[in-house]
């Protein structure tokens, strides 16, 4: 029995091989005739973990007939998608042992890689009763934290109802990226309470890979808690990738 689902661009799945290998190297995803395809991961120093849902309508083809938990080594198959030309069409066929990689335009390239054993798991959601959200253009992390990166190593992310600001400090100085109601890349803003904690700038960059295919990034926050960063995909209901970071004690 084969399994296979279809990309309509490999820029799109080269993104999201990127966002799950730059915080593991190997992973499982789970196949379903109904739900789609799902991932969860923990990175190995348990300081984040991603979620990624594609329904069954983000594909332009889907042929699951059985559930099924595939291993994959995402390094691997970031290297093979540098092969591939990001508006060629790509099919990943799963069979027990190996996954076919197949893009397509004009003639095909084909990849087997060994697939791992598959682990099963359950989406876990982070208890945490977020106070404050902010939807922002997918841009503006990407560009805040290369901003700040240049000051600090750390950056304490604030939202209240009327802005959102990223800070940091060191003995090179201080930087802050304000964006207020005012501004177009603020797109909405809620907050029952100010909220504001403090989040390792390399793990907050690793998260910004889904910034290249998806529009807007959705931001939660509590005062020291997790860091919830959302990415929507393709326009389509349920589909998005999810990442959580714990917060530093400061």
């Amino acid at each position: 029995m084969v399994n296979r689902v279809v990309f309509e661009e490999a820029s799109t799945l080269k993104a999201i091989v990127d966002a799950v290998e730059s915080l593991v190297g190997e992973a499982s995803v789970k196949l379903d005739p109904d739900e789609g395809l799902g991932l969860q991961a923990l990175d190995p120093s348990k300081t984040a973990m991603i979620q990624l849902i594609l329904p069954r309508t983000y594909f332009i083809d889907f042929e699951v007939e059985q559930s099924g938990f595939y291993g994959i080594n995402f390094t691997d198959l970031s290297k093979i998608l540098k092969r591939v030309k990001a508006k060629e069409r790509v099919e990943l066929a799963f069979t027990e042992s190996i996954m076919k990689v197949t893009a397509m335009d004009g003639y095909r390239k084909i990849f087997e890689l060994p697939l791992l054993a598959g682990t099963p798991f359950e989406y876990k959601t982070i208890k945490v009763d977020y106070k404050a959200k902010a939807r922002l253009d997918s841009d503006v992390i990407p560009n805040a934290v290369k901003d700040l990166k240049i000051v600090g190593s750390d950056v304490e992310i604030y939202i209240d109802s009327e802005k959102v600001e990223f800070r940091t400090s060191s003995d090179k100085g201080k930087a802050v990226i304000s964006i207020s109601k005012e501004d177009r890349a603020l797109i909405d803003v809620w907050a029952e309470e100010p909220s504001q904690s403090v989040y390792n700038m390399a793990y907050l960059e690793k998260m910004t890979k889904p910034a290249k295919i998806s529009e807007e990034t959705d931001l939660e926050l509590k005062t020291q808690a997790p860091l919830k960063l959302t990415y929507p995909l393709g326009g389509i209901e349920g589909a998005g990738i999810t990442y959580y970071l714990a917060h530093l004690q400061v």
